[in-house]
């Protein structure tokens, strides 16, 4: 028995690492995944190795019509949905505010934290009529300990952890939990593009376990609030970041 059989989830940015992480766990445990992203091509190998039980699509989160059609895909195919996993982001060359274009500004928002607010929507009365689910926003350890250079993504991961205490609080009755998780430096294509070498990158993780996680231990942790274990657990941030924010 796998800790999330017959349990339905979308995954969103379901082809990074911490994404593609995800979904591969979700799978091992029995799930059922719709594997969302602006780019499903990785996807393909995970989709076929699945017996049916992954689909992907090609989903701009900040699209409403895209959400809601990877929404009623999913339900239409696997008879419902539970779990929701709202990770994908749209990052920026490191730099300070004055040099963010308004444009990009608006674009890192619209992914980064509409598209929480719109695949939530769209999802919650499915989860209701199961009576009830889990709904997990990937934060980050940023939205604590601020970055230089990272003013959209410190102010959006901290957005995503006070609008899951809110809608843990509007859906309790319902018997739908909203958590984060809020990772630290991961090894990802994403962390290495902001050094100039793996090497260096690693060396600069600044956590207290003095490396950087993998995408296996952030998946981990979002198995954890997907399944019933978290029972107990709602409006909370789970914070896996090595001990960045501790020293």
């Amino acid at each position: 028995m796998g800790k999330l059989d017959a349990k339905v989830a979308i995954v969103t940015g379901a082809a990074g690492g911490i994404g593609g992480a995800i979904c591969r766990r979700f799978l091992a445990e029995g799930a059922r995944v719709a594997a969302l992203d602006i780019n499903p091509d990785p996807l393909q190998p995970l989709v076929a190795e699945s017996s049916g039980h992954c689909l992907a699509r090609i989903c701009d989160v900040s699209s409403e019509s895209d959400i809601e059609d990877a929404v009623a895909q999913t339900v239409d195919e696997f008879g419902g949905l539970d779990v929701i996993v709202n990770n994908a982001v749209y990052d920026l060359p490191l730099q300070p505010l004055t040099d963010v274009s308004l444009t990009d500004w608006r674009r890192t928002w619209a992914v980064n934290v509409d598209g929480p607010f719109l695949l939530s929507r769209a999802a919650i009365p499915h989860m209701a009529d199961r009576g009830g689910g889990s709904i997990i926003h990937i934060a980050s350890q940023l939205a604590r300990a601020a970055k230089p250079n990272r003013p959209w993504y410190c102010s959006q991961k901290g957005a995503l952890i006070s609008l899951a205490r809110a809608m843990a609080l509007d859906h309790a009755s319902q018997g739908i939990r909203v958590n984060t998780v809020s990772p630290g430096p991961v090894e990802t294509d994403r962390f290495f593009r902001n050094f100039p070498s793996r090497a260096i990158a690693r060396e600069n993780a600044g956590t207290m376990l003095g490396r950087a996680g993998q995408p296996e231990e952030i998946a981990a942790g979002v198995l954890f609030l997907a399944s019933d274990e978290s029972s107990y657990m709602t409006g909370a941030d789970l914070l896996i970041d090595g001990g960045y924010t501790a020293q």
